[in-house]
Order: C-alpha cells, then structure tokens, then sequence
C-alpha cells in the first residue's frame, strides 16, 4: 500500500523560514505570511471585536475576497488591523493589516479566554484588537460617522473614485473604484458620496487634535494623510491641484502642530512649490513599481499622462522643494513577480527593486512598500491566475531596503501620530518600518516588553502601561 502524502503545514513553513534566515525578525516572516495569505476570523474572534478599531475599507479593498461574499456582516465588525505577539515562537508585538479570507490556513480564534492565531488547531500566538478612539462614536447631524471622514485619526479619502478608468486606463492592481461601488452595495456605510466636505474634514481634524490634548496632556502634534483618485481633467470644476489644495488648507491650517501628506500623481516643481504653499509639507507620488517595462504595464493611465522618466524626475526634483525624505512615493511590493509579465524569478524580482531603492534613498527619497493584497475584482486578478508571492521574495527585498536606509543614515520610522501605536509600531500594510524598528527601537530590544502596552508604554515613557486593546471576549464593548 502506498503511503498517503499530507500537505504541508504553514507552520512548518513558517519554521523552514526561520531557520532559513535566523537573522530576521521572525516576527516580519510571520507578518508578511498574514498579509500575503490573508485571515479569518472565527464567531467567537468575531464578537470579540466590539470596541474595536473597525476596519475603515479607507481607498481599496485590502481583502481576497469581495465585501458581498461577507455573510456575517464582517465589514463592519473587523478591526482595522490586530497585534501579533508572544505564543511558542516569543514574538514582539506588530501590527497587521485586516486581510479577510475565508480560505487562508490562518485563523483569529478563542482560546482559554485568549484571542489567538491558529494553523491547523496550533496556536501560533496571541492576538489583540487595537481600541476604538473616542471620536469614533461622533456623527453630524446627516448621520455621517466622523471615522468614515479621517480613519484612525489619519487617513483622508477625500475622492473615493479614479478618473483612470477602464482597463486601459486603472492601475492593474488597484480596485478603488471596485471598492467605492461594494461599500456603497453593502449599505452599511454612512457616507457613500464620492467626495467629502472640505468642513467635514477641517471639524474632524479639529477633533482628532482634541482628543490628542485629552489623552497626551498636551497638544501633541498630529499627522494626516490626503489621498483619492487622480482627476485627469477637472472635478466639481476644478483642476486635480485645486481640489485637493482645499483639504490641505483644511487640515494645515485647522490646527495646530499638523504635519500634512498628499497623495497624488507625481508633481512638477513648480507644481509642488504651490501645493507646498497650500499646506502640503510631504508628497507620496505612488509610483507602484520600479521596472521600466513593468510600470509601463502595471500604470497605463499614469504612463500615458506623465510616463516613466518624468514621474522619476519629478520625484527627484520634490525633494528640493520639501526636504530630504518628505517624498515618500509608495510601491506595490510583489506585483514584479505578477503574471503573466512579472519577473519569473525572485533573484530577478529583488535586485531590480533593490536598484530602485538604492537610486531613490541616495536622492533623499523615502520610498514605503504596501505589500500587494491580490483583490479579486482588480485587472491583474480577474485576467490571470495570481499564486501567492513568495515570503522569500519580501523577505530579501525588505532585508535589501533595511540595509539601505542604514547606509543613507536615515532615522527611525517614529511619527507624531493620533494612534500611538502607529508612533512607535511602524505601519500595518508592510514590514519597511517593522525592520529597522525591530532591529534597533530600544522599546523592542527590552525582554521585558512582549504585549503591545508594554511595548508602547516603554516607547511612550508612561510610568504604567494604558488599555490599549482587546485580548479576548473580556475586553470586548
């Protein structure tokens, strides 16, 4: 009788990995598996999350699987993003972006009174759900909640549409429009308009330096992201550059201490010199990806209106306007190995994009990566089959990108933000913070500090650790 071959566990995997690259964080593998693979959650993971900081659907879907496949009205109970940390493998706590599949090996359960990840029944270590702010339960009068104007205190949709329309037109990747129209099916949203009131946004920010005055003690500093589609030609009768000025005089101006992103297509100069007197102190022109021939694939619409040479130009002469590493251009880290015309190897895949950093960060550019999600209702997914890319390929990129920004000498990734833990935690959408965080944050090196509020309270220097968030079913409401 012939033996019957089991498959291999993800956690098997996990550990392969680990003992592959004994000096990376283990607690960046893991994370990149769960963005890459995606989540679920059980019921009773599910009733856990009341209190929680509810997953926003802020500009594209971040999920492998469309919002109507959502049966037990997950979109609005998720958390934004969770805490991995400690269990077998004695991980530090880092923040993971909300990934729903219902068919990943990775599962939120209820364990003993414990949130925990499981594999296959193994646990593999704790989880908790970040705490709703206080301004989440705030609406205006029209019933709009004041979370659906600036998420987690920091991001501003402010255009939930793209005027790249169309196949030959979108980004491949990007699904915004596909998740403007599922949030507005779903009926469970209380602002479905495709852009926000520039009163709503300057009342909210005031309200999130309020609440930062009430929990800090003092008028801590503050910092919004702006972001939307590109207008290709004008909307509401105005130009991309006036629209999105208005929300940047909103938020620079509507307060004290702001510190001001936008979001757009790469800018001119001359351009960035007006938007930079509108408020804007940084600039995320997205680039996507780094190949020539790739992002001529990739980015259709922005490779007709502007091309290759001069969105890199562009970011190069930002720099001289805002400073070195106020440009901040994010990249789809994985979409190089894309089918049908990624890279067909991860050796070829890395040492492009690492040539990318290396030219970026010596010019004063920061580039950030959101690890590719693989939404069902994008170009790249519903025209080829996408496989997961290998951690193997983030792990080398990540490792390339770390060892960059020590040569460049830039500092560590700790942002005056609304939520504390994006100060001292780094980002939930990729590991480019996680790296020179978890390798040189003295509040990561203390063995001490192994749960999110220990870690935070070492990093924020409070004398007793705060409620942070959620463990289990306990702290839930």
């Amino acid at each position: 009788m012939s033996a019957v071959l089991q498959p291999r566990s993800m956690t098997a995997e996990l550990e392969g990995h680990f003992r592959a690259f004994p000096d990376i964080p283990r607690e960046v593998v893991l994370k990149i598996e769960l963005l890459s693979r995606g989540h679920w959650f059980t019921d009773a993971a599910l009733a856990a999350t009341k209190g929680s900081l509810v997953k926003s659907y802020r500009l594209f879907s971040y999920d492998l699987v469309s919002m109507d496949s959502l049966k037990r009205g997950e979109a609005r109970q998720v958390p934004e993003w969770f805490f991995v940390f400690q269990g077998p493998y004695d991980l530090r706590p880092v923040m993971v972006q909300t990934t729903m599949d219902p068919n990943s090996p990775y599962v939120v359960d209820v364990v003993d009174g414990r949130l925990v990840l499981t594999e296959g029944g193994r646990i593999i270590c704790n989880v908790s759900y970040p705490t709703e702010p206080a301004y989440y339960k705030k609406k205006f009068d029209d019933g709009v909640l004041y979370h659906e104007i600036i998420a987690y205190g920091y991001f501003v949709t402010v255009f939930r549409q793209c005027q790249y329309w169309g196949p030959k037109e979108e980004c491949r990747f990007c699904d915004i429009n596909e998740n403007a129209r599922q949030m507005k099916e779903s009926k469970e949203f209380t602002l479905n308009a495709p852009t926000k009131r520039p009163e709503y946004v300057e009342e909210v920010g005031r309200e999130v330096s309020r609440e930062v005055l009430a929990t800090d003690g003092h008028q801590a500093g503050v910092r919004f992201l702006i972001t939307g589609g590109t207008i290709t030609k004008t909307l509401q009768g105005m130009t991309e550059d006036e629209f999105y000025a208005r929300y940047l005089r909103a938020l620079k101006y509507g307060g004290p201490r702001r510190h001001v992103a936008l979001q757009t297509n790469a800018k001119t100069k001359d351009e960035t010199k007006w938007l930079h007197a509108q408020g804007m102190d940084e600039h995320n022109a997205n680039m996507e990806v780094w190949d020539r021939r790739l992002f001529e694939w990739i980015n259709p619409g922005k490779n007709r209106r502007i091309g290759y040479d001069e969105w890199v130009r562009r970011l190069v002469d930002s720099v001289d306007v805002l400073g070195e590493f106020n440009v901040r251009p994010n990249f789809v880290g994985g979409i190089e190995m894309a089918k049908p015309h990624g890279f067909a190897t991860i050796k070829e895949a890395v040492d492009s994009t690492t040539a990318g950093l290396e030219f970026m960060m010596s010019h004063g550019v920061d580039p950030r990566f959101n690890q590719w999600r693989r939404e069902p209702k994008t170009n790249l997914v519903k025209e080829h089959e996408q496989p997961p890319v290998p951690t193997e390929f983030y792990i080398r990129l990540m490792t390339n990108r770390y060892e960059i920004w020590k040569k460049y000498g830039l500092s560590l990734p700790v942002k005056r933000e609304f939520t504390v833990a994006r100060r001292y935690m780094g980002n939930d959408h990729g590991t480019y913070d996680d790296f020179p965080l978890l390798m040189e944050a003295p509040w990561y090196q203390d063995p001490r500090c192994r749960t999110p509020e220990e870690v935070l309270a070492r990093a924020a220097g409070w004398t007793t650790p705060r409620k942070l968030s959620i463990h289990g079913p306990a702290d839930a409401g």
